[in-house]
């Protein structure tokens, strides 16, 4: 089953629960999927869907950020939100296992260890983790890996 199909097959689940919250974070994922395959003009791979879904994620936790502390009903309904979407997502690494692909990454040995190096270690990390990580997070660990040098 594609992971579109799982999306249909979980939105009409989420209709007949009556559950609208669940129903209209669906909604939204299937929509910037299908609105990318039309500006492709062919069927997205599960892994390109997966990239939109990573997006809603993002976005969630901007809207978190945004949030001010005195509005706890929307602070509860974005982070009921996070949790559907991450459902859909691989399983997020951990700080220790980015550093730990990282440290593989830079034994390889094509790679200094220096700070401006940076920007080498993220193209080359990046496409490794394959959508369980995010920018940021990878960014950060980079970063706290290089100043320790």
């Amino acid at each position: 089953m594609s992971f579109l199909e799982q999306l249909r097959k979980d939105k009409m689940q989420s209709m007949r629960d009556k559950d609208k919250l669940r129903t209209g974070v669906i909604s939204n994922m299937m929509s910037g999927i299908a609105l990318a395959e039309k500006e492709e003009k062919r069927e997205l791979t599960d892994d390109e869907a997966l990239k939109f879904v990573q997006k809603e994620l993002k976005q969630a936790k901007d809207t978190l950020a945004m949030l001010p502390e005195t509005r706890q009903d929307a602070i509860d309904e974005v982070k009921q939100r996070m949790a559907i979407i991450e459902g859909y997502l691989p399983k997020q690494l951990t700080e220790e296992e980015i550093g730990a692909m990282i440290e593989e990454v830079l034994a390889e040995g094509t790679i200094e260890r220096t700070p401006k190096a940076k920007g080498l270690i993220m193209k080359a990390l990046m496409p490794k983790l394959g959508g369980r990580a995010d920018g940021k997070t990878v960014n950060a660990v980079v970063e706290k890996l290089l100043k320790q040098e």
